[in-house]
């Protein structure tokens, strides 16, 4: 990549700050704002970490400087304070093939997990060699023969090379660090844009899934693998549905039930034990008129646990 355009800059940025990204960022921006910043990640093309480091670097002096500008250019329009101390916590890391050296065969193994022999390969061919060769020994005998035939076709000197294994490794230790599913990420763009969508309010992130979905099916798909609502609520199994409501209070619950249709809330409490459904059904008929802020924040708030729990691996759900 050359010279990168505006939109792609905000589309990585985004990409790189991640959970750090500030929610006023993605409330002060419109819905058309926001359909523009997810068809940019879409889009993304392959980038390096110089990139990466150079647009990191351009946007911390951006923000240093009186404050930010307008909002016409997404990227410059993050809050300062938070942006400050997302940079202030997070200085230049030590490159994570200076880490990778250091670690044992238990750590190579959840940076490995569910990965392709080529990626495996990669891992292997910058680890420490006594490390690497007790993680090679555990597969089995074709997999081996595969990993040995990737590695004898790798450029140890190449700086591409290089580079994409720093993207990856990056990307694995924040997985690891956040205790995430150690499982393989199939499409990075379509979870980031869930992941967006599950942070902004959900009658507007439905419309924009919808639109998504209408131009661009196969990009709504690889999102829908992240991407979670109330409806999903259906997809857990009696008890760990119940066991993970059970963690809200009746009210919240209640009030997030009073903005769905009558016929999904029904579904829902009826897969809830007897007594979690008693409880917010009283709470859902002494509940007075709500206003669509309350209705919004609690099911962002289940929608945001339920995320979590299903990348922690708490939570078993299946797509459909």
């Amino acid at each position: 990549m050359t010279k990168m355009h505006p939109k792609e800059k905000a589309a990585l940025l985004v990409s790189l700050m991640g959970e750090n990204l500030p929610k006023e960022v993605l409330s002060s921006l419109s819905k058309e704002e926001l359909n523009k910043l997810m068809e940019a990640v879409n889009s993304l093309p392959k980038t390096s970490k110089t990139e990466e480091r150079n647009l990191l670097k351009d946007f911390s002096s951006t923000i240093s400087k009186e404050e930010p500008t307008t909002r016409k250019n997404p990227i410059y329009s993050f809050e300062k304070p938070k942006s400050e101390k997302f940079y202030s916590s997070n200085p230049p890391k030590t490159s994570p093939l200076v880490e990778l050296k250091k670690k044992q065969k238990e750590d190579l193994e959840l940076i490995i997990k569910d990965e392709k022999s080529r990626t495996i390969a990669l891992v292997m061919c910058f680890a420490d060699p006594d490390a690497a060769s007790k993680v090679i020994e555990d597969f089995p005998e074709k997999i081996r023969e595969e990993i040995i035939h990737e590695i004898q076709g790798i450029d140890f000197f190449s700086e591409s090379i290089r580079s994409e294994l720093e993207s990856f490794l990056y990307f694995k230790y924040d997985l690891i660090e956040s205790r995430a599913v150690l499982s393989k990420v199939k499409n990075r763009n379509g979870k980031t844009v869930a992941d967006l969508l599950s942070r902004i309010n959900p009658h507007l992130s439905f419309k924009l899934f919808s639109s998504i979905k209408e131009k661009n099916p196969e990009f709504a798909r690889r999102i829908n693998e992240h991407y979670y609502t109330i409806q999903d609520l259906l997809y857990i199994g009696r008890t760990s549905l119940s066991s993970f409501l059970a963690e809200f209070h009746p009210i919240v619950l209640a009030c997030a039930l009073k903005g769905v249709e009558t016929k999904l809330k029904d579904k829902i409490l009826d897969r809830c034990e007897p007594w979690l459904s008693k409880k917010v059904k009283i709470e859902i008929d002494s509940m007075g008129p709500i206003s669509l802020a309350e209705i919004e924040e609690s099911q962002k708030a289940i929608i945001e646990s339920l995320n979590r729990s299903i990348e922690t691996g708490k939570i078993k759900l299946w797509k459909v």
